[in-house]
């Protein structure tokens, strides 16, 4: 009996340490993938551990995994994977095959989402560890980007022209800088400390502001503008929640200190609105008459188009993984270089079907309600901070095919399990 009970504890702690690497390592698998390294290792661990924490899961906390949300959200992905898979094996019996290693984004995205519901079901304390201990690598990838954008921008003065151009736009190892953007974005929302809840009300917002002074700047020079409204939206969002609960937190400070923070705010405000003026400023001019504008407005229209013409099975769930660049590439309306539909939801409508948008649209109202609840009682947990995670993805979405990045969908996958369980200890 000893033995075994010395087996069962030696069992424990290693399901233990694999719990907690599981989330960082999936997403730092999923920015190699993007790299072109390790695809078949990338799925078959990936199915090894959806496999091992969908059983986990089960023994321990059954009635918690199959929730009805859960059971919606899954159901729809099942549908995703099935209907996807079908469309490749309608193509290659048709001899009409395109890339049909886009099924994989599919595959991927699917076992991402099951791995992150069913350790954060039956571990869910590992759970939000590795999603710090993920927050930290995404502050030194941060602190890396910035300061190379810091020392090139010594080095070469560019102007504020250059500084629009791609060359200029920050994306640190992330190889893009809209995907760059966007997961810094989502990651400015998940605290790093190890261990958060135990901190006292400072330190937490020390932790919130080293995030924000390494991340906005970052976000900034992205110079993606979905990933700048992404920032403003989930603030304002973040600012409203959470209004009375600042405006206490303002009262308690000294007069000095408010005096002092008021300076600062207006030195900030006075440099980010001359910098708006002169950098940020012309992304949006003349943007109704931009070629790419003109371009990925027909793209829409056409899109939408090919799905009201599509047969019921179709509009319902959809053409398959790829078959949007596909038909994209074979319409009237195809421009080079601009061989997407560069539209999320719309990509996401032709391939993945209508029940797709419906439960995404679920997913947002639900971390809507979560990020309500949580202002009424005042807490904040790794469940809001995941909320408000899959609220900045809102915008973004709609201005590139964040589900073709797989270093974005990966961790997008990750925030809807956490921004959809049960907030227990609130």
């Amino acid at each position: 009996m000893i033995k075994s009970s010395a087996d069962t504890d030696k069992f424990n702690r290693l399901l233990d340490i694999l719990a907690i690497v599981t989330i960082p390592y999936i997403f730092i698998m999923s920015i190699l993938w993007n790299y072109g390294l390790f695809h078949n290792l990338f799925i078959c661990s990936s199915m090894f551990m959806a496999a091992l924490w969908t059983s986990e899961c089960i023994r321990k906390k059954k009635k918690d995994l199959f929730s009805k949300l859960n059971i919606f959200i899954l159901a729809v992905m099942l549908a995703i994977v099935c209907t996807s898979t079908a469309s490749v094996f309608i193509l290659i019996f048709k001899n009409e095959m395109y890339r049909t290693e886009w099924i994989n984004f599919v595959y991927v995205d699917a076992l991402a989402l099951v791995i992150s519901m069913a350790l954060n079901t039956a571990r869910k304390d590992r759970f939000e560890l590795g999603l710090r201990i993920s927050s930290m690598f995404v502050l030194m990838t941060g602190i890396w980007g910035n300061l190379d954008y810091i020392i090139r921008f010594i080095m070469y003065h560019p102007t504020y022209e250059d500084l629009a151009t791609r060359e200029w736009r920050i994306s640190s190892i992330y190889q893009n800088p809209i995907p760059a953007g966007h997961i810094v974005l989502m990651f400015l929302w998940i605290p790093f400390s190890l261990k958060y809840n135990e901190l006292s009300k400072k330190r937490k917002t020390i932790d919130a502001v080293i995030r924000a002074v390494v991340y906005i700047p970052f976000i900034v020079a992205s110079g993606s503008r979905s990933v700048w409204m992404g920032l403003l939206f989930s603030v304002l969002v973040w600012m409203v929640a959470c209004r009375e609960e600042l405006l206490a937190d303002w009262k308690l400070l000294s007069k000095k200190v408010r005096i002092g923070l008021s300076i600062i705010g207006a030195a900030v405000a006075g440099l980010g609105i001359t910098f708006a003026i002169k950098s940020v400023a012309p992304r949006f001019s003349n943007f109704s008459k931009a070629e790419a504008y003109v371009v990925r407005s027909s793209y829409f229209r056409y899109t939408l188009e090919r799905v009201a013409g599509s047969s019921l099975l179709r509009i319902l769930f959809g053409h398959g993984s790829g078959s949007c660049r596909k038909m994209i590439a074979e319409s009237p309306c195809y421009v080079e270089p601009y061989n997407i539909c560069d539209n999320g939801y719309l990509s996401m409508l032709y391939e993945w079907g209508i029940v797709a948008i419906a439960a995404i649209l679920v997913v947002y109202i639900f971390v809507f309600k979560q990020v309500i609840r949580a202002s009424k009682n005042k807490k904040r947990n790794m469940t809001v901070s995941c909320a408000y995670a899959v609220i900045a993805c809102i915008f973004p979405i709609f201005f590139y095919e964040a589900q073709m990045w797989l270093m974005v969908a990966v961790p997008m996958a990750i925030f809807v399990s956490g921004g959809i369980s049960p907030q227990n200890e609130m």
